[in-house]
């Protein structure tokens, strides 16, 4: 019993602390290094609409359709911005940005580097309402 018990200790500290995929995904507060996000998406509307993270967060976020095939894009420079030559956001993979495949979670990682409020919308035509389903991405310092 004694055994059993040290074995199934080691193996709780050896995830919380030797393993960094699950260490690095577990909190979302900004004390470790991604923020996860989930959206859920349906005809015409995004919820959360509005997401607020820090400057220099790298956020994973995750759209999750509810009613039919739905996608982000999210804008890459904060509205306003005169310059756009340096992106605002930094994606991992910015071939997905707007990339939808039915059937499947939409999943974007990128660090939001400059402060300011970047527009999302909807990523694949689903209706007459389509155009008016949008979000807003906030990076705040």
């Amino acid at each position: 019993m004694r055994n059993c018990i040290l074995t199934c200790m080691t193996l709780f500290v050896w995830l919380l602390t030797g393993n960094p995929a699950i260490a690095q995904a577990t909190d979302s507060t900004g004390d470790s290094s991604v923020k996860a996000i989930e959206v859920s998406a349906k005809k015409y509307e995004f919820t959360p609409s509005v997401i607020h993270v820090k400057t220099g967060t790298k956020v994973r976020l995750t759209v999750h359709s509810v009613d039919e095939t739905h996608g982000i894009k999210l804008s890459l420079y904060p509205e306003g911005a005169k310059k756009k030559s340096d992106p605002g956001l930094q994606f991992d993979q910015p071939e997905q940005n707007g990339k939808v495949e039915k059937g499947t979670d939409q999943v974007l990682e990128f660090v939001a580097r400059t402060a300011g409020t970047y527009e999302f919308k909807c990523a694949k035509l689903c209706g007459m309402g389509h155009r008016k389903m949008k979000g807003g991405l906030i990076v705040e310092d």
